[in-house]
């Protein structure tokens, strides 16, 4: 199947832990608007005021999506985010300036926006989708929550929330292995962790301790004071993509329903926020596209002769950046995945006939193709200048398909599709 894509949306700069305030970003803006001096003077600037938070808004989504999408979805947008000014954490007009004839207004202004909640909200109104394979997502608490029913009942509302949103969710019954995770993520259990994650195949995983402490009320009964600690990983390649801590205190006759009540008094925070962040690096980690039905190809490979499974990501890298989707099959004697792509078997047989790849310890290697067939093809992994050990079938090159025109219909887009760039799912390798 073919993919158009309407631009693909790449985040600048490394994303940064989350703190314990509302995520924001921060843009300045210069906008100038029609003004009519005298008695209407308090009135036009009124106006260029409001207008400006609009325009604002819309500069600021032009930046993480593109003016094409934008405009062509304005109008669902503005009906997402609004009022505007529940994206707005700070707004403030710098400065003002009318011309010498009283007839235009020049307005500075600065603003943090809350990005995890716009892509919440424009994915709660439909306007943003995760297509027909959305992302798998494991919720999965700690050790140290010490009532199961709480971890559930938090787990449930967590899955609520991506229901709506049309991701996938992945229970954390019968997860065993994290109870050597002991509290916060270390590097030592984000490999823990993203391996149990890649076994259930999950593509993001919300990783949630809590730090409790309980002690007897003045006034008879409990206080329980509770520290809620949430981790976003990409189980893929170990990355946490953000972390933050909310707390809360609550009290009761005993000291369970002092912690049941400093839950519920932090479980809407913690659900809103956290899923913010998880649609945010969901979002960072996609190619935005339009939601016209396209054709690709489905092929499967195999790799021969592989001496490191950094080989095996290094060519599972080098597809992704082609636009490629991965999924890995049960290994062997030789890796297997099947790729889902524009390309045809002749764009994948010139390929790996030409690249050179090299892992990262420092190894490289060529893949030269010993066969093909109808959506299949099997390359080997060699040194550079080396000859193939498996013998190559003796074939040109595969034929040219022909190219699917691209299904539009003839009309608008009616939603923005997000595409994993990092979709991959391979059960047996995670980084050491």
């Amino acid at each position: 199947m073919k993919r158009y894509l309407a631009q693909v949306f790449v985040m600048v700069g490394a994303l940064v832990v989350l703190s314990l305030t509302v995520q924001a970003e921060t843009l300045k803006k210069r906008y100038t608007y029609d003004y009519k001096g005298g008695s209407a003077r308090r009135a036009s600037e009124a106006r260029a005021q409001s207008q400006a938070r609009k325009d604002f808004l819309a500069d600021f989504l032009v930046q993480k999506f593109s003016k094409d999408i934008v405009d062509n979805l304005r109008e669902d947008i503005d009906v997402a985010l609004d009022p505007p000014e529940e994206y707005l954490v700070n707004f403030e007009v710098k400065s003002t300036k009318v011309n010498p004839e009283e007839t235009q207004i020049s307005i500075t202004v600065e603003g943090d926006m809350n990005l995890p909640a716009m892509v919440s909200a424009l994915v709660n109104n439909k306007v943003l989708s995760f297509g027909e394979k959305p992302p798998r997502i494991m919720f999965m608490p700690s050790h140290r929550w010490d009532n199961p029913k709480a971890a559930k009942t938090l787990r449930a509302m967590l899955f609520d929330k991506m229901k709506q949103a049309g991701l996938q969710p992945v229970a954390f019954e019968g997860v065993t292995e994290v109870t050597s995770v002991q509290g916060k993520v270390t590097p030592d259990s984000i490999r823990i962790l993203a391996k149990t994650a890649l076994q259930y195949k999950a593509d993001y995983l919300v990783y949630i301790d809590v730090e409790a402490e309980n002690k007897p009320a003045s006034v008879g009964g409990y206080i329980c004071d509770g520290n809620f600690i949430y981790t976003i990983m990409r189980p893929n390649d170990n990355t946490i993509l953000g972390e933050s801590v909310i707390s809360e205190r609550g009290s009761g006759s005993s000291s369970m329903l002092a912690f049941d009540r400093t839950l519920d008094a932090v479980a809407p925070t913690l659900v809103t926020q956290s899923v913010g962040q998880l649609y945010r690096s969901i979002f960072s980690d996609s190619d935005v596209i339009y939601d016209t039905k396209q054709l690709k190809n489905r092929i499967d490979l195999t790799v021969y002769f592989k001496d490191t499974p950094l080989q095996t990501q290094a060519i599972i890298k080098g597809l992704q950046s082609l636009g490629c989707t991965v999924d890995m099959g049960v290994g062997g004697a030789a890796d297997r995945m099947t790729i889902e792509t524009t390309m045809d078997e002749l764009d994948l047989y010139n390929y790996f006939n030409d690249a050179a790849f090299e892992t990262t310890a420092g190894g490289k290697f060529k893949t030269p193709v010993i066969d093909y067939g109808e959506n299949t093809i099997s390359v080997e992994i060699v040194k550079p200048g080396a000859p193939p050990k498996k013998p190559v079938v003796k074939k040109t090159a595969p034929p040219r398909k022909p190219k699917a025109a691209a299904n539009t219909g003839g009309s608008k887009p009616k939603t923005i599709v997000l595409s994993l760039k990092n979709t991959v799912r391979p059960p047996s390798y995670v980084q050491e």
